[in-house]
């Protein structure tokens, strides 16, 4: 074992950890991380909404459609957030000053969206722009922003560019230590953007439908929910990974809630990505692996170990952090739990995909977009379907008839561990 884990670490593990801890990388997981606090705001939003729906009269009353509206517009605008949360991420690793950082992001993405000014007989101008560009749609536009506005200004700072401002207060002095390359981020975005005509939000919108096909395929995503697993085996947080290919799936999401929002039904014969951000945190079963079922499992094992471990996790479980199962069972590196945590997230993926393949469960079409909600209520909010909260619980108690052959060999083994040490 000793060898073989020496061999993993230096051909896979310290390779991760060096593509995790790029700057870039980290800029980019940071600033999603961040950016989705926005999403939650939705989907607390998106609850409430929910909940209007079962009033008799309600639905279809004045207030419920300007809530509508204002649902919409939450969603709507967190593009600009992901910029200002990506351009911040960035500057905290070049240990620049990340608001100012932020701020110029916001600027590049408005001007990268390419807006139009129109005047009308009055003499009033008027912002005009397409609005689902500013939400999940322009992601990819926020991510260029965000690393544009960083890596512009850091190249400044680094060089000393700046303008002489000593004796000013600190904050005027920030003012004049940016201004230079806050003048080079804007202008350098309005160059690539008007000058030389290239619409951003277009070319991605382009050339990423082949690529969000790849990753959203039934065989792209199973790659996906096993290498969540396989990287927490041997030590690496997936989230640190992975974390920028969410950014495919969340486009898929918002290509599904633009579907709905035109009257579709949410099927695949109307175009609809069955393996979007939605579907993934809808089977996100308690964290990487799906282990919620296997923390159900634990509070019904014979050994005492496994029945504390399973009460202090459960809470974090139910929010999808697994942390406590990962390191206090532990999973991590150890040979006995490798199979049952890789395959499980793989078998619960592969049912979801044929079961909303047939039609059986709505494809998840919305914005409503948090970990951290718990599953079986994360089911309801994202599909609207009463049949996705049963699959939910269905796969939580497949996954804990899974995981229970391997525990009671576990348990055995820590019987005899004790009775060893006793004698």
């Amino acid at each position: 074992m000793g060898l073989e884990k020496k061999f993993y670490e230096k051909y896979f593990v310290n390779p991760m950890n060096r593509f995790a801890n790029l700057r870039v990388i980290k800029s980019i997981s940071g600033g999603i991380a961040s950016g989705v606090n926005i999403l939650l705001i939705g989907s607390i939003v998106s609850i409430i909404s929910i909940l209007m729906s079962f009033v008799p009269g309600l639905k279809d009353t004045a207030f419920a459609l300007k809530f509508a509206g204002f649902k919409e517009l939450v969603f709507g605008i967190v593009g600009i957030f992901f910029a200002f949360s990506i351009g911040a991420s960035n500057a905290k690793y070049n240990k620049i000053d990340k608001q100012t950082v932020g701020l110029f992001a916001i600027m590049v993405y408005f001007i990268l969206m390419r807006p139009g000014l129109i005047v009308d007989d009055s003499g009033a101008t008027f912002f005009n722009v397409e609005f689902s560009k500013f939400g999940t749609n322009g992601i990819f536009v926020s991510l260029v922003s965000g690393l544009w506005a960083g890596e512009v200004t850091n190249f400044f700072k680094k060089h000393g560019w700046v303008m002489n401002s000593e004796g000013l207060p600190e904050i005027v002095r920030t003012w004049f230590d940016y201004l230079i390359a806050g003048t080079a981020v804007t202008l350098s975005a309005w160059v690539f953007a008007v000058l030389l005509n290239i619409d951003l939000f277009t070319i991605f919108s382009t050339m990423l439908v082949p690529v969000i096909d790849i990753f959203s395929s039934f065989w792209g995503t199973l790659l996906l929910a096993c290498s969540g697993p396989l990287l927490f085996y041997f030590g690496i947080h997936p989230l640190s990974v992975i974390y920028p290919v969410f950014t495919l799936h969340i486009a898929a999401a918002a290509r599904n809630a633009d579907l709905l929002a035109s009257g579709l039904a949410p099927t695949v014969s109307n175009g609809f990505i069955i393996n979007n951000y939605g579907t993934l945190l809808m089977i996100n079963l308690g964290g990487a692996g799906s282990t919620l079922g296997l923390n159900f499992a634990l509070l019904f094992s014979k050994s005492k170990t496994h029945r504390n471990l399973g009460r202090l996790a459960i809470l974090p479980g139910l929010l999808n952090i697994n942390e406590p199962l990962i390191f206090g069972l532990p999973i991590i590196f150890n040979p006995a739990f490798f199979l049952p945590f890789f395959i499980v997230p793989v078998i619960n993926q592969a049912i979801t995909y044929f079961v909303m393949y047939f039609g059986w469960v709505k494809i998840p079409a919305s914005l409503a977009l948090s970990m951290h909600i718990p599953s079986i209520i994360n089911a309801y909010i994202l599909t609207e379907d009463y049949r996705a909260v049963i699959l939910v619980l269905l796969l939580i108690i497949l996954d804990a008839l899974i995981w229970v052959p391997f525990l009671r060999k576990h348990a055995l083994k820590l019987d005899a561990d004790e009775n060893m040490q006793k004698t």
